[in-house]
């Protein structure tokens, strides 16, 4: 889910210094663009309650069945021999809440800067350019709109 933001975000950054035949051709790709900068944003947004709900299902499952598992041995790739034969699973493990902002800062930032630069070449007005920010959850900085 973060790699997924990540890849996204990487390949806006690339539009925005790219060549201008570049930026052009993507431009008539951005609904695409947008659309999985905003997929990978609710993606990253919801997280929180995805993994709530999957939790709760697994500790559930785990209290009604009295489910056991071994030790992992990272040596054999089986059953560790030297620890506790068996024991409850643990519960699972979340997403750091900063690396899921940062992931979503980063995304929405490229996605800003592809905008802005289609937006100094004209190939966006302000108000698209407005628009399209709204819609990924991020505002139009006054001073970048000066500098066309």
């Amino acid at each position: 889910m973060i790699d997924h933001a990540n890849a996204v975000a990487e390949q806006l950054e690339r539009f925005t210094s790219g060549y201008a035949h570049h930026v052009v051709g993507q431009h008539a790709n951005l609904e695409f663009w947008l659309g999985q900068a905003r997929q990978a944003l609710d993606t990253l947004d919801g997280y929180r309650e995805r993994f709530d709900r999957m939790a709760s299902a697994q500790n559930s499952w785990v209290e009604a069945h009295e489910t056991m598992v071994g030790n992992f041995c990272s040596l054999c790739g089986g059953a560790c021999e030297l620890g506790p034969k068996m024991q409850k699973p643990r519960p699972p493990a979340r997403y750091r809440s900063s690396n899921l902002a940062q992931a979503a800062r980063r995304l929405k930032d490229a996605a800003y800067y592809f905008l802005l630069r289609c937006y100094r070449m004209n190939l966006l007005d302000e108000e698209e350019l407005r628009a399209r920010c709204k819609h990924l959850g991020t505002s139009v900085d006054l001073a970048d709109l000066k500098a066309r």
